[in-house]
């Protein structure tokens, strides 16, 4: 159930937001009444004690806030390769380049810190948090400032997945990209973000739970902000531009957008929009705002390409299955050899060089949740492409550049199973020369 009902006081002053049901709750005992369907007023005519127990119930909330010092980077996966000395593709794992804990200045000029992870190149970068202990069946929300995270291409990965119990499969994953969910404030180029949650039911007396951002193709940065309420009085300052912009502020560029002398500058950045928009012509503000709306006559004339990044999309669709399936076949041969490894080192007499060997290969091989963790986060490129072709008010060239990004991430998660093949079938070749040798010698 989601948190989507606005609390406020007896004076329309904003409170909280509290779950649909517990709404009807305080409008049935009196507590409250409904201005509309999404928004509640406690009552005035409420005893003193009354109103502080009503608010007390509505912002009965166990807020987390985000410390970049409870991030650790050991939890941190890329989706990225490189040879090593032996020939064998090994994952970046200890690379840094890509993710960073630093101090920057916050609103009042004075020194913060926060986490900045990802970049243009980067297809999959994901940080994970400490375990926090929370109790079960209780409400909760993560709060937290946001920054970047979208490319001009409408390709990006930018999200929050909240795991339970050390079972990342089983989590909740919040896009917090193209307004999938909208920021509570924008400021400097920053949003605001409170995302509600229910910590799961369980027999025990708490739930472990930790937080993960992913970030793709888009470097984002995220840096520590206070209760909801502490903004209250603070102005919102969205982007002015932001519907001739194909992303958001990121921090990376001095201005927040590209200059006018870099890439997309010439038509995005602030200094061209503020001398089209100064200029004020109906043409030119028709190209400027045609990025994300479109123009309708051009769209007619597109039907049969989106006919075709369909079929395209179904294609891919259906790599991305093939290689589920065959990196789940690659991973079972891994463990077949792993006992078989196990059976021969215990049965027979086996040379430190060889189980060296041994060792150092099976150390080699890519660690196997890059893969399937690459193939998971391209579900949400495949959904935003669906989304775009079949809205005529999204410009196609969206799309095509979203199925470029996924076919070329197929063609890095391929490579990669073919060089765990080899590998896997060097450590064949091994198994069975060290079982040779050492039944001739028993002979």
């Amino acid at each position: 159930m989601t948190k989507n009902v606005t609390v406020t006081d007896e004076n329309g002053t904003y409170v909280g937001s509290t779950y649909p049901r517990r709404a009807r709750g305080l409008v049935k005992n009196g507590r409250a009444f409904f201005v509309d369907d999404c928004t509640i007023r406690l009552s005035g005519k409420a005893e003193p004690s009354d109103d502080k127990s009503n608010q007390s119930e509505v912002k009965q909330m166990n807020y987390i806030y985000f410390n970049p010092r409870e991030w650790s980077f050991e939890q941190t996966q890329y989706n990225t390769q490189f040879h090593n000395n032996n020939g064998f593709y090994q994952s970046g794992s200890n690379r840094r380049s890509n993710i960073e804990r630093c101090f920057i200045n916050d609103f009042d000029n004075g020194l913060i810190e926060c986490l900045m992870l990802g970049g243009w190149d980067d297809p999959y970068v994901r940080v994970t948090s400490m375990s926090f202990t929370l109790l079960p069946d209780t409400e909760n929300c993560f709060v937290f400032w946001l920054n970047g995270g979208e490319n001009d291409k409408n390709s990006e990965i930018c999200q929050l997945q909240i795991s339970f119990s050390g079972i990342p499969d089983d989590c909740y994953i919040y896009k917090l990209n193209r307004n999938y969910i909208r920021p509570l404030l924008h400021k400097q180029g920053w949003e605001l973000y409170s995302i509600p949650f229910m910590a799961p039911p369980s027999v025990q007396t708490s739930v472990e739970a930790r937080f993960s951002f992913v970030a793709g193709n888009a470097p984002m940065a995220i840096k520590p902000a206070k209760e909801p309420s502490f903004y209250k009085d603070w102005k919102d300052e969205p982007d002015e531009f932001a519907n001739w912009r194909p992303q958001r502020h990121n921090m990376v560029f001095e201005d927040g957008w590209p200059a006018i002398n870099m890439y997309g500058g010439d038509k995005y950045s602030t200094e061209v929009l503020r001398r089209k928009t100064n200029q004020g012509t109906t043409e030119q503000h028709s190209q400027m705002s045609g990025y994300r709306r479109g123009n309708s006559e051009r769209m007619k004339n597109q039907t049969g390409r989106r006919a075709e990044l369909a079929e395209q999309l179904s294609e891919l669709r259906e790599r991305q299955a093939e290689l589920a399936s065959r990196q789940g076949e690659l991973s079972e041969l891994k463990d077949d050899l792993q006992e078989r490894c196990n059976e021969i080192q215990s049965s027979y007499s086996v040379s430190e060089d060889e189980a060296a060997q041994l060792e150092e290969g099976f150390n080699e091989i890519i660690e196997w949740d890059a893969i399937s963790s690459a193939l998971s986060a391209l579900d949400t490129q495949f959904a935003c492409a669906s989304e775009i072709i079949s809205n005529r008010d999204i410009p196609i060239e969206a799309a095509e550049g979203i199925l470029d990004g996924i076919d070329n991430q197929l063609d890095s998660i391929e490579d990669m199973c073919d060089n765990i093949e080899d590998v896997l079938d060097e450590l064949e070749e091994l198994l069975d020369e060290i079982e040779d040798k050492a039944e001739a010698s028993e002979d």
